[in-house]
């Protein structure tokens, strides 16, 4: 009887020693999987941020255009522009010659130059000097890119403004010279800031048809670029008092010239600047 006891004391043992064996090897086994599962949570959220990043970066979306970018609205005056110095000091580049606002009497530009390697029509015109360099600058740009350009008329005193005007007046009739050309005293050609630009396509007339001609293309998206501006843009009239005159433009500086062209191709210096236009006060 006691072999027998023995016996089975020895097989118990052994089972319970499997057992262990057995819970030993499935605590290291769930053990190792919580491991492994720890290890992979960093990658899983690596995989799945890229997933977010790709699917934030579809070609769809990044095909979209681009909004683009609105005119610049003209800015309210700090001061009153009918007393703004910039506007009335003969020595600014600004100064306004219209029908609202005359030139002193026999005004005369005291810097007038001669722009040198432009070609002229009819006369040797003279600008204000930091304008004829310019206009130089300008002409040479144009050449380089095949557009011949020409000066059709620069500074006009007020005594060529009066034989001009009133020559018109006798062939058209008063309403039409008002419309095409300038009082005595009132000429954006005596600022010595203005000129009238044409080109060779145009036989060297100036007319409306001036827009569509390689010139007058290349002055409507070039010459803010030098400090120019179209002076009477088309549809504006009433705003400026003159007809559209796609070959008359005006110095006003690079810095200006940029603004204003930003503003609108069409924009005019009495909307930008809120200056009073439109036609006589008389």
């Amino acid at each position: 009887m006691a072999k027998k006891r023995k016996i089975r004391t020895d097989r118990m043992l052994i089972l319970i020693g499997i057992a262990a064996a057995l819970v030993l090897g499935l605590i290291l086994v769930l053990k190792g999987c919580g491991q492994k599962k720890e290890e992979t949570k960093p990658e899983e959220t690596k995989t799945a941020e890229t997933d977010q990043t790709q699917k934030e970066e579809t070609p769809e979306e990044s095909k979209k255009p681009e909004k683009p970018e609105e005119p610049e609205e003209p800015k309210e005056p700090e001061i009153d522009p009918e007393t703004d110095p910039r506007f009335f000091d003969t020595d600014s580049l600004l100064v306004i010659a219209n029908k609202k606002h005359r030139l002193p009497e026999g005004y005369v530009p005291s810097d007038l130059a001669y722009p040198e390697g432009v070609e002229m029509r009819y006369n040797t015109w003279s600008m204000r000097l930091e304008a004829a360099v310019a206009i130089e600058e300008m002409f040479a740009a144009a050449e380089n890119e095949g557009v011949h350009l020409v000066m059709g008329s620069g500074y006009r005193g007020e005594d060529f403004q009066t034989t001009l005007y009133y020559g018109y007046v006798d062939s058209y009739g008063k309403e039409t010279a008002d419309a095409i050309s300038s009082r005595p005293g009132y000429s954006d050609h005596q600022t010595g800031l203005a000129t009238d630009l044409c080109g060779v396509d145009t036989a060297y007339d100036l007319t409306q048809e001036f827009e569509g001609t390689d010139e007058g293309k290349w002055l409507a998206a070039h010459a803010h670029e030098y400090g120019f501006i179209m002076r009477y843009p088309k549809d504006k009239e009433d705003i400026t008092g003159y007809s559209y005159e796609p070959w008359h433009f005006r110095y006003v500086g690079k810095e200006e010239a940029a603004k204003i062209y930003a503003a609108g191709a069409d924009m005019t210096m009495e909307e930008y600047y809120h200056i009073s236009g439109g036609d006589y006060a008389d």
